[in-house]
């Protein structure tokens, strides 16, 4: 068997390993090409407050004590954030707002989520620019869940999982626990909803 037959499988098999490795090195660069500076992101943050009236931020149900540094910037892609505003805070969770911010021309549009009325009885899908409760966005995966407790014990409540899509997100699931029953279930196991 010549040299070259049997080195030639384990170079094409090292040589696939750097490329694993190379390529894995330039996605991390890209990521950190997108990280934002605490600048950047006071401009994007100072920006969305300036056009508050204009955009009818929280739909004018913002708490002023709130400081606007609460605020969350997720870098999407280098043309678009998505800005998660805490609007306010009730006894045991937050009302939210999510925007979706342009640096090119600093434009701002409003993100409407799919999901359904709080009302036990008759619970139907409808469609709202803020969330209600507390919210975990994975930007590497592009998903935000979130988990909204119907009291403060946290035996019932609702769950919500949503994907980013282009311009929006994408409900992907809603489960719901209306029976406060005083036992304790996972939100993430909680009675699917939809779809």
């Amino acid at each position: 068997m010549s040299l070259r037959r049997r080195f030639g499988g384990w170079l094409l098999i090292v040589a696939g390993i750097i490329n694993l490795f190379a390529c894995g090195k330039e996605e991390k660069q890209t990521a950190q090409l997108i990280q934002l500076s605490p600048e950047e992101k006071q401009k994007v943050i100072t920006t969305i407050y300036g056009l508050q009236e204009e955009l009818n931020l929280c739909e004018k149900e913002r708490d002023k004590g709130i400081s606007p540094e609460a605020a969350e910037v997720y870098p999407l892609d280098r043309e678009k954030y998505l800005v998660e505003i805490l609007c306010f805070m009730g006894a045991y969770q937050g009302n939210y707002q999510y925007l979706l911010f342009f640096p090119h021309n600093s434009t701002v549009k409003k993100i409407s989520f799919t999901t359904f009325t709080m009302q036990l009885e008759n619970r139907r899908l409808t469609n709202s620019f803020t969330l209600v409760g507390t919210p975990h966005f994975e930007l590497e995966k592009k998903t935000l869940s979130v988990y909204s407790l119907a009291r403060g014990l946290g035996d019932c409540g609702s769950f919500a999982r949503y994907r980013w899509e282009d311009f929006g997100f994408k409900l992907l699931e809603y489960r719901s626990k209306s029976k406060c029953d005083g036992k304790y279930l996972p939100p993430e196991e909680y009675p699917l909803i939809y779809p």
